[in-house]
C-alpha cells in the first residue's frame, strides 16, 4: 500500500482501475500538471487500498444517482479524505505541510468539477478534516552541512563559501551557454545567409516561425502538432555537428538531439528559457542571499536609484515602500537612470537605510546595494538584452516581472518559480540532495558570520530582526564567541566591579587598573544606572558649550557628527551600537528636527554641501563619533 501512495500514477492507469464517469470527468478537467499529484494519489489510493473507506468511495463513484446534500454522505466523504491523508502521514514519506498541500490539490480539483456538475461531490470543508499538529519539519541545512567530495580535508569554516562558489560557477556556465545560443540565433536571423546552406536556412525558418507563433498566438509552435515536412526538418537538425558547423560554440552531451532539445535550442535563440532563468536566479541568490520568492518575482523595474559607485535594488514591496515614504522615482534601466551625487546621494542612502531598518520582515521584503562594477549587475543587463523580442509576449502573470521563461508547452510565457534543479543537467551540482535556495541563503549568511561581519549587518542582509533566529541559524564559530561570550564577560566584569568592595578585590588580586576600566564603562554603558546605584554628578554648571547656536560652523559640525555616526553603524559591535550609536543618532536627529521646525533647513543643507566639498578636497575628515 505504501508503494502505491509513493508513486504518482497517470490518469490512464487510474481510469483503467476506476472506470467511472466521475473519474473520467475529473481527469479531463485537471490534467496532469504539477499541482494534480494530490488528486491522482487520492484516486490511486481508492483503487488500491483494501480499507472500508476506500471501498465505500468506490461505491460512491459508481453511483451516478448520488445525493450530495445528504448529511450522512457529506460526513462520509470527509471521513474518506481524512483516511487518505492519515495513510499518507503514516508512510513517513511526506511532511504534514506536503500532505496538506496534496489535500488542497484534491479539494481544488473537486471544486472545479462541482462548477460543471454539482452532483459530483458535496461541498467539502477542510476544517472538518483537521490534520492536527505535526512537528515533523526540520530546518533547512546549509551547503556546508552536506556531504560533498569537494569538502574533503577542507576547513569547516570554508565549507559554506566553497559550496556557494561551486553552485555559482555551475550556474554561470549555464548562463553563458544560453547566451551563446541566443547570440547564435540573432546572427542566423540578421546576417546574410550563404547560398546552398540548407541547415542554416532550416534553422532560420524555424526561428522565424517561432517568432510568428509567439507574436500571433502567444505560445510556441512546438506546443502544437506539425506536419511531416517540419518533422523532417527537425530530424535533420538532430545532429549536434550541424549546429557546431554553423558556428554555435557549445558542447553537447549526446550525439543525437531529441525533438525537445531541438525545440529548446530554437526557443533559446529568441528569448530566455526555464533553465536560463534558474541559472540567473541561482547567481542572484549566491550574491545577495535573498529569499527565493523575491528573486523569482523581481519587478520589471527593480532599480531604485544609483550613485557614482552603486545601484540600489529592491523587491516589489520595498520599492512600493520607498515611493510611499519619499515619493522617489524608480528607474527601470541602471544605464539610463539619473545619476545622484553629493548631498542628494547621502539623503537617498539615509532614506534607504531607514527603510531597511523599519520594514516589516516578510519574505517579500528584500533590498541590496550593488556595486556598479559587480558581475551580477552586468549579468542582469545581459539577461535583459535577451528579452528584446519577448517582452511584448508577456501575459498578465509575467508582464510586471523582471524574470520570465518561454515554454515549449501551450502555456505561454511562464514564471520560473520552482526550486533549483528543475530541468537542470543531470550531472550538475544542482541535482545533489539538499541543494535549494534555502540552503544557499543559509550558507551565504553563515559565510558572512565566518568572515567576522557584525550581527547587526547580517541582520540587515537576512531581514531578521530577531536575535534568536540569528543566534540559532547564522551566527557561528568565532563570530558566535565575539557576539555572545565576549559581551557576557564584559557584563560580568562591570557587575563584579559594582558588587565587590575594596577588601574583597584586594584578596582576589584584581588590579586597580582593571577596576577603573570596568567602573568607567559601567557608567558609560548604563549598567551602573540599571543596577540602581547613584549616577556620577557633573562638577560645575552647564556652560555655553552645551547650547546649539545656529551658525554655519555648528551646522557643519552637526552634519559631520551625523555622517560620522552613520558611517560607523557596521564598524562597531551590535551591543556598542545599541548602547551608544542609537542614542547619539537620536540626539543628532533631534537637533535636525528642531532646525526644520524653525525653518532653518535651507541653511543646514547649504552648510552640508560645503562640508561635503571639504571632505572630498581633504580639508575635513569625518570624525569617529563612537571612539572612546
Amino acid at each position: 500500500m505504501a508503494a502505491a501512495l509513493e508513486q504518482i500514477p497517470t490518469w490512464t492507469e487510474i481510469r483503467k482501475d476506476l472506470q467511472y464517469r466521475i473519474v473520467e470527468q475529473i481527469s479531463d478537467l485537471v490534467g496532469s500538471g504539477t499541482k494534480t499529484a494530490g488528486a491522482r494519489r487520492f484516486f490511486a489510493w481508492v483503487a488500491a487500498a483494501a480499507t472500508e473507506d476506500a471501498e465505500w468511495t468506490k461505491s460512491y463513484l459508481a453511483n451516478d444517482d448520488r445525493d450530495v446534500d445528504d448529511l450522512a454522505t457529506i460526513r462520509r466523504v470527509h471521513r474518506c479524505i481524512a483516511s487518505w491523508t492519515t495513510a499518507l502521514l503514516e508512510t513517513k514519506k511526506w511532511k504534514s505541510t506536503s500532505v496538506r498541500a496534496q489535500r488542497n490539490h484534491l479539494l481544488t480539483a473537486i471544486d472545479r468539477l462541482r462548477e460543471i456538475d454539482e452532483n459530483s461531490f458535496p461541498l467539502i470543508d477542510p476544517r472538518l478534516m483537521p490534520l492536527g499538529a505535526h512537528k515533523d519539519s526540520t530546518g533547512r541545512r546549509s551547503l556546508g552541512e552536506l556531504d560533498w567530495k569537494e569538502f574533503e580535508n577542507l576547513d569547516p569554516s570554508r565549507r559554506d563559501a566553497t559550496g556557494i562558489a561551486i553552485l555559482r560557477a555551475a550556474a554561470l556556465e549555464i548562463f553563458k551557454r544560453y547566451e551563446k545560443i541566443y547570440a547564435f540565433g540573432q546572427r542566423i536571423l540578421h546576417e546574410p545567409a550563404p547560398t546552398q546552406n540548407t541547415a542554416r536556412h532550416d534553422i532560420r525558418t524555424l526561428i522565424e516561425d517561432e517568432i510568428a507563433s509567439w507574436s500571433t498566438h502567444g505560445y510556441s509552435q512546438f506546443s502544437q502538432s506539425w506536419g511531416e515536412e517540419k518533422s523532417a526538418v527537425i530530424v535533420s537538425l538532430a545532429n549536434p555537428a550541424v549546429w557546431q558547423g554553423l558556428g554555435l560554440d557549445i558542447e553537447f552531451k549526446t550525439d543525437q538531439l531529441q525533438f525537445t532539445l531541438v525545440a529548446d535550442l530554437i526557443l533559446s535563440c529568441i528569448a530566455p528559457t526555464y533553465r536560463l532563468n534558474q541559472a540567473i536566479h541561482t547567481i542572484f541568490c549566491c550574491d545577495t542571499g535573498w529569499n527565493r520568492q523575491p528573486i523569482q518575482y523581481l519587478p520589471a523595474q527593480p532599480f531604485a536609484y544609483r550613485t557614482d559607485k552603486e545601484i540600489f535594488i529592491g523587491s516589489n514591496r520595498v520599492l512600493a515602500s520607498l515611493k510611499n515614504r519619499a515619493g522617489h522615482v524608480v528607474h527601470a534601466d541602471p544605464s539610463n537612470a539619473e545619476l545622484i551625487r553629493g548631498l542628494a546621494a547621502t539623503n537617498f542612502s539615509s532614506e534607504w537605510d531607514d527603510l531597511s531598518a523599519s520594514l516589516k520582515v516578510e519574505k517579500g521584503d528584500e533590498l541590496f546595494r550593488l556595486d556598479l562594477k559587480s558581475e551580477l549587475l552586468d549579468l542582469l543587463q545581459r539577461y535583459q538584452a535577451m528579452q528584446t523580442l519577448s517582452r511584448s509576449w508577456t501575459n498578465e502573470k509575467t508582464k510586471d516581472l523582471f524574470f520570465y521563461a518561454l515554454s515549449q508547452r501551450a502555456i505561454g510565457v511562464q514564471v520560473a518559480d520552482r526550486d533549483i534543479g528543475i530541468l537542470m543537467p543531470a550531472d550538475s551540482p544542482f541535482k545533489r540532495p539538499g541543494v535549494n535556495f534555502s540552503a544557499i541563503r543559509k550558507s551565504f549568511l553563515n559565510s558572512m558570520s565566518s568572515a567576522g561581519l557584525e550581527p547587526s549587518f547580517i541582520s540587515e542582509i537576512a531581514g531578521h530582526r530577531s536575535g534568536n533566529i540569528l543566534q540559532q541559524h547564522y551566527i557561528i564559530g568565532a563570530q558566535a564567541t565575539r557576539t555572545y561570550e565576549e559581551p557576557a564577560r564584559f557584563w560580568q566584569g562591570c557587575i563584579q566591579e559594582i558588587l565587590l568592595n575594596d577588601k574583597i578585590a584586594f584578596k582576589l588580586s584584581i588590579p586597580d587598573k582593571n577596576r577603573e576600566w570596568f567602573r568607567m564603562f559601567g557608567v558609560l554603558t548604563g549598567i551602573t544606572a540599571a543596577c540602581g546605584l547613584e549616577q556620577m554628578e557633573l562638577d560645575g554648571e552647564v556652560t555655553d558649550d552645551y547650547i546649539f547656536v545656529p551658525n554655519q560652523k555648528n551646522y557643519i559640525d552637526l552634519f559631520l557628527a551625523h555622517k560620522g555616526v552613520k558611517q560607523q553603524r557596521y564598524q562597531v559591535s551590535q551591543h556598542r551600537w545599541e548602547v551608544q550609536g542609537e542614542a547619539l543618532l537620536g540626539i543628532i536627529k533631534g537637533y535636525g528636527r528642531q532646525l526644520s521646525g524653525k525653518q532653518l533647513g535651507r541653511e543646514y543643507r547649504t552648510a552640508a554641501r560645503i562640508a561635503n566639498a571639504k571632505i572630498k578636497s581633504g580639508e575635513l575628515t569625518v570624525p569617529l563619533m563612537l571612539e572612546i
